[in-house]
């Protein structure tokens, strides 16, 4: 079943593979970084962030606008992971295909 599937995928190597996972992480390190930026500053999760603003409790500049920089990032981070499953599937298929 592998090697059907290896013939399906683009041809792409362990070493372009590994500079991918490399790019990834140091994107997740990114995301991970603002994402506690914006924690600290706040003092509360996003969630909480938005619950204030649509309480007016905080002054909407320039919260509102970090509280979108902050969901974004949020959500950039969790497609960061699943591109980090991903590769790791990949990694795991392309060594036992260079094993066979």
């Amino acid at each position: 079943m592998s090697q059907i599937l290896m013939e399906k995928l683009p041809n792409i190597s362990a070493g372009e593979l590994a500079n991918l996972q490399q790019e990834v992480r140091a994107r997740e390190t990114l995301l991970q970084q603002r994402i506690a930026v914006f924690e600290k500053q706040y003092q509360c999760s996003l969630l909480e962030l938005e619950q204030k603003l649509e309480a007016q409790e905080i002054a909407e500049h320039p919260a509102w606008e970090d509280s979108i920089e902050w969901r974004n990032a949020l959500e950039q981070l969790e497609q960061i992971k699943l591109s980090s499953s991903i590769f790791a599937w990949l990694q795991n298929l392309l060594t036992q295909s260079a094993a066979s």
